[in-house]
């Protein structure tokens, strides 16, 4: 009876065990769900970004090549000033690398989708270094040539086509308060007859177009993720 107390006891305790694993499991990929969804949010946003960026870009290619068709100041200060602006490279992997740090994953039994979660957040790097390229681009190349003439191309129309995550106005606004009384010329086709300025614009399109195809494998894969998850549950 006793020995028989006793196993009954430890299966108790086994299945405590297992019923609170089972939980702490549950809950991690409740908790993933919701990053994933962030990632998609974020991933939407970038297309969006880089496919209004790739639209300008070669709007400024056009004139660039077509030099009869002359480009005012305030039309090339409203296609210039959204190259500026570049979006940090972000993911949502702290519930992934919180339950990583501390062991759990030994107690999980959705091995393969642990795996392909894995790879889904390594893969970040691919994209990480792409977005990363282009905002060196932005300082090394762009910024550089922009410097050679006055900024009075900058407006709060050209702020208008901003795109940034968290918006820009209060200094579109700010900037157009400071009113240039200098009357001097802008000079703008100098930059925009640079050969780098174009080998800029060429290098920048095809980061972009890159970045979208990366962009779009991810988000297949976060798809693919996400229902593997569901099914599971």
């Amino acid at each position: 009876m006793v020995v028989i107390g006793i196993l009954i006891a430890l299966q108790i305790n086994t299945w405590n065990e297992n019923r609170k694993y089972r939980n702490q499991e549950a809950a991690f990929y409740a908790d993933i769900i919701s990053d994933l969804d962030k990632d998609l949010d974020k991933l939407d946003f970038l297309t969006e970004f880089h496919q209004k960026r790739i639209e300008i870009l070669s709007t400024i290619l056009t004139y660039l090549r077509n030099p009869a068709d002359k480009i005012g100041v305030e039309i090339f200060g409203i296609l210039v000033e959204p190259l500026y602006y570049s979006e940090p490279a972000t993911i949502y992997s702290t519930t992934f690398e919180s339950a990583k740090s501390s062991g759990a994953f030994s107690n999980f039994k959705q091995k393969e989708t642990l795996k392909s979660l894995n790879q889904y957040y390594a893969d970040f790097e691919k994209i990480k270094s792409n977005m990363t390229s282009i905002t060196e681009l932005i300082s090394t190349s762009f910024e550089p040539l922009m410097a050679q003439i006055p900024s009075i191309h900058i407006s709060i129309n050209s702020g208008k086509m901003v795109m940034a995550e968290k918006g820009n106005s209060k200094f579109y606004a700010f900037l157009d308060a400071i009113k240039d009384k200098r009357n001097i010329n802008s000079d703008h086709e100098k930059v925009l007859y640079d050969p780098r300025f174009e080998a800029f614009v060429i290098g920048d399109l095809g980061r972009c177009f890159n970045l979208l195809a990366k962009i779009e494998t991810r988000k297949e894969n976060l798809i693919y993720l996400k229902n593997q998850i569901i099914v599971n549950q």
